[in-house]
Formats: structure tokens, sequence, C-alpha cells
């Protein structure tokens, strides 16, 4: 008897082997009502992912920053209103002008007071260091973006990978299964020892462990697509057969490097916190500086009475420059200067590293593209001389040469060189666009690209609408 392994497809058994090799095919897969590929998934994080809102929510309040600095620069005009009432009694005076008695007045005062600031050296340098607060603020957001980017695509990658972790998980368990029927057929017809039946049953424990994590894994894998999107996908699409990876252009690492450590948006965003921390040093320094403000004031008082008897109605106005010199405010001016100065050294420090950083991600992002592709071709040919292997050990079981148990274990190859063929694509994939993000010019056109890469049908999550509830799987 040939051991033939079945799937149930849509209430059909098919033969495990032939959906196992048309597995990446497009058209193939079974038909659902949601499409959802790489890109559709980014829009809705676009739209969802908590992370981006608040660096967006994050942007937004700096801007705020420019304004508040200008308005030290402006011009300042406040306006006060005052009502007094006086209610006085003169009980003894030895001056004759005072009578004695009682008097109740009121006095009404308002003041318009306009401030111009004309010589204040740390205002000036504020709006400059607010203007580099606006520009950090932009790398940031879009460094925040580009990651959401990655992370999409991880995530995605890693749910395909999950699905396809538990689409072998159960074919080879299916497999097994059939192994442990014909051992235990075998057994109770006296033809095999009881050994063989326990090996069976062990075997089919274990691939009904694997498959069992493989469920958690996937429930797991589209549960962090939903912490992005806020739903988890109906369907995923999967790369499509004809798929073919491309070398990167340039295809050497230094023009990379060096693009990464000029474009990189970490790197940019550290470069201008450098810059700010160095105007900061000089902004704490100005405060020896002196100041000089222009002040206009009109005042207008209105009294109903006085000590002397009767009311009056005053108007002043007053233009005032005031010129002030700091010479000591108990030491915290020169603190302030040398605590900005260690910021300062920190944030060169805090530079270098990212630099580092940068560097390095450039450098294992563009090798991980080159070697992804290395492995794609290698494990390309390792899966067709698999398959070989199989249909030969296969047609030997036919003629006796061969156990059911060689048969399985090539059967368990296969599915682990498909499974490794499959990750390697996925890699190419992502290190392609953390390639793309280390020199700074990940965009949604990558994405699209990558996109195109995928089949148009998807195949389905495998997700029950108990598991999207619950968030684990059956």
């Amino acid at each position: 008897m040939l051991l033939s392994v079945a799937w149930r497809v849509r209430g059909v058994y098919v033969p495990a082997l032939l959906i196992l090799t048309i597995l990446f095919l497009p058209g193939v897969q079974p038909a659902v009502s949601a499409e959802q590929g790489l890109a559709e998934i980014y829009r809705l994080a676009v739209e969802n992912d908590p992370t981006l809102a608040g660096a967006q929510y994050l942007r937004a309040a700096t801007r705020e920053s420019l304004t508040q600095a200008w308005s030290e620069v402006r011009p300042t005009l406040d306006a006060s209103f005052t009502y007094t009432d006086t209610t006085q009694e003169i009980i003894s005076s030895d001056n004759t002008v005072y009578d004695q008695g009682k008097s109740d007045y009121g006095t009404e005062e308002y003041a318009l007071t306009l401030r111009q600031p004309l010589l204040r050296i740390d205002t000036f340098m504020a709006v400059k260091r607010a203007k580099i607060e606006q520009v950090k603020a932009d790398f940031d957001l879009e460094a925040i973006n580009q990651e959401l980017m990655v992370r999409v695509s991880e995530r995605y990658l890693k749910a395909l990978s999950a699905q396809d972790q538990l689409d072998f998980a159960r074919a080879e368990e299916m497999a097994v299964r059939q192994h442990y029927e014909l051992a235990s057929g075998r057994f109770e017809m006296g033809l095999a020892p009881i050994t063989d039946l326990h090996d069976a049953r062990a075997r089919l424990a274990s691939r009904e462990a694997r498959t069992l994590e493989a469920e958690i894994a996937l429930g797991d894998a589209l549960q962090a697509l939903r912490e992005l999107t806020g739903d988890i996908p109906e369907a995923l699409q999967p790369l499509a057969d004809g798929f073919e990876p491309i070398d990167p252009e340039p295809d050497a690492v230094e023009p990379w490097v060096e693009a990464a450590l000029e474009q990189n948006l970490t790197v940019q965003s550290q470069r201008e916190l450098v810059e700010l921390a160095r105007r900061t040093v000089k902004i704490q320094k100005a405060g020896h500086y002196p100041t000089l403000d222009l002040v206009g004031r009109f005042n207008n008082q209105t009294t109903d009475g006085t000590l002397f008897g009767g009311g009056s109605e005053v108007e002043t106005t007053d233009i005032t420059l005031q010129f002030s010199l700091p010479l000591y405010h108990g030491g915290a001016t020169s603190s302030k200067s040398r605590e900005a100065n260690e910021q300062y050294n920190k944030a060169r420090s805090d530079y270098e590293k990212a630099l580092r950083e940068t560097e390095r991600l450039a450098r294992s992002s563009f090798l991980g593209v080159k070697n992804s592709i290395a492995r794609i071709a290698a494990l390309k040919q390792a899966l067709v001389a698999q398959q070989s292997t199989l249909e030969a050990k296969q047609e030997g079981y036919r003629s006796g040469l061969f156990t059911s148990l060689a048969v399985l274990d090539a059967e368990r190859d296969l599915y682990m060189a498909m499974a490794e063929f499959a990750q390697s694509r996925y890699d190419y994939i992502l290190n392609s666009l953390k390639l793309r993000q280390a020199d700074g010019s990940l965009s949604e056109s990558d994405l699209e690209l990558a996109s195109s890469w995928f089949a148009t049908m998807p195949v389905d999550s495998g997700m029950t609408d108990e598991m999207k509830d619950e968030g684990t799987p059956n």
C-alpha cells in the first residue's frame, strides 16, 4: 500500500503533495471575501496605528513652539481695570485742612501697557532654536512612518510564514496519522511488532503538538497585525510563484553606507538634536547679557472724593526705556550654562552612536539582501532535489525497497524544504525594505512594488470567529 496524504479543502480531500507543490501558484488558493495585501495593510495601519498617531500629535504640538518663541519677540499689550471703594473717618486731626467726620467714595482706574523688547538676545536665539525643532519633528515623523512600513511588512510576512508552518504541520500530521493507522492495522494482523505501533503513536503525538504550536503562532502573528490596523485580516496574499529577487542597485555595499550616513532619518534627526543642544548653550549663556525694553503706559484714574473733599480725573501717559543688566542670581545662570554644555556633549555622543548603528544597519541589510538571493537560488534547487527524493522513495516503497517510515521522513524533509524556501523569500523582501529604510529612501512606492510580488488571490488566514474574538487559536 502506497503511503499517501490527503488534505481537506472545501470539504474535499486532496493529496497533500499536490497541494504543497502548487502552494505558491497564483489562482489556486481558496477564494475568500476580503483581500488584504501588504499595501492595503499598511494603509489601514496609517489610519489606526497609535504610534504613528502619537507622532503626528507630537509634531503638531512642536509646531506651536515656533509661535511661542516669536511671541517673546513681538510686542505685548495689557489692559487692566481696578475699582476701589474707600470709606474714611477722620477721628481727630491737628491739620485744620481736614475736618472731622466720615466720607465714602469710589475710585476707578484703568491702564494700557505696551511693551516692545528691543534687546533680548536669548529670545531671538529661541526663535532659531524653535525652527530647528520643526525640522527635527519632521524627520522624526517620517522616521516613524518608515518604521511603520517595516513593522507592517515584518508582521505581515511573519503571519504568512506562520500560515505556511501551520499548513505544513497539518499536512505532516495527516501523513503521520495515516502511517499510524497503517502501523495499527499491521499490528492487529500480527505483521508488525508493538514497538512499531508505539513509535507511530509517539510520532503522531509529536505532530499534533507541533500543529497546536503552529496554530498558536498564527493566532499571535495575526494579533500582531491587529495591533497596527485595529482588525484581524480575513485573508493574506501569498507570494506569487513567478517572484524572482533582484540585486540591489547599486550592487555594492559602500554606496549604500555612504547614503545612509547622509540621508538616514534617525541620523538627520540626531544631527538636528546636536544643533538644538548647541543653541541651548548659547541661550543659557545669554542670561548674562543685558536687556532693553520700550514700555508705553496710559493710565486714567477717576475718584469721587479725596481727603481734601471733591473728586478728580487724572490721565497719565508714560514712555519708558527699561535697561537691565543681570549681575548675580545665586549662580543659577552659570549652572544652567554648564548643564546645557553637558547636554550638548551628550547629544554629540548620541549622534556618533546613531552614525555607527546606521552604518551597521546598512551593511547588515545589504548583506541580508545578497544572502537572501543566494539562499533562494540554493533552496529552490534543494526543493527540486527533495521532491525527486520523495518520488524515488515512493517508487521504492511500491517495490518494497523502502518502508513507509522512509517515505514519511522524505515527505517531512520536503515540508521543511518548502518552509525554508518560503522563509528565504520573506527574508529577501524584509531586508530589501530595511535597506531602503537605512538610507532614508523608503516610501510607499516601495511597498507598492513589494505588493506586486504577491499573488492576486489571497489565502485564507484560517482564523475562526472564536479565534478572532479571543485572539487565540482553537
